[in-house]
């Protein structure tokens, strides 16, 4: 399999996803499903998330045979903790709503027919209060968190070049497409 990008060239799709943390306004995310790869890496970007007990949260990229992206190997320690990402990471595990809301990945758990009021609910309340400050203290609390996810979506795509081009990330998607678990040899 071909490279994604040409050497030196940045993905436009990380090029985006690393802009994400650095707007200024704050953001809610609701997660009713699953918050698998790229969709955890938008998970991520928010600065809260309210989530049913029914969401799933999976950076099952090693389960492919691939190096996670999205800037989640840079984030999602911060999030949960190294122990956990690490967990997360290297296994692939799904986490589920509880676990999630207990690692600190998700803020509140809500039932489904609650989840879009009550991330509604904090958004204006973040909202009701004084737009400049919100967004300073914003900006502190994320402090390099855009350059970090810029820095890190680099050195996926370059990881993810080089393993896409292996045998186990070819077996990985076949095993993820034939829904069973891979048969990696490790080249």
């Amino acid at each position: 399999m071909a490279d994604p990008l040409p050497p030196g060239t940045r993905s436009p799709f990380y090029v985006a996803a690393a802009r994400l943390y650095g707007v200024r306004t704050p953001v809610v995310a609701a997660v009713q499903g699953a918050a698998v790869g790229a969709g955890l890496g938008l998970a991520l970007v928010a600065d809260f998330r309210i989530a049913t007990p029914e969401a799933r949260f999976v950076a099952n990229f090693v389960q492919l045979g691939l190096h996670p992206g999205f800037g989640i190997s840079a984030v999602l320690e911060r999030v949960i903790g190294r122990q956990r990402a690490a967990m997360m990471l290297l296994t692939g595990r799904r986490i589920r709503g509880e676990e999630a809301e207990r690692w600190g990945l998700v803020d509140q758990l809500v039932p489904a027919e609650s989840l879009y009021d009550t991330a509604m609910a904090l958004a204006q309340e973040i909202a009701a209060a004084a737009p400049l400050a919100v967004a300073s203290t914003r900006a502190t609390l994320r402090g390099d968190l855009h350059a970090l996810v810029a820095a890190a979506t680099d050195h996926e795509l370059a990881e993810q070049a080089v393993l896409m081009r292996t045998e186990d990330f070819a077996e990985g998607v076949r095993a993820v497409t034939e829904r069973r678990p891979g048969r990696f040899l490790g080249r």
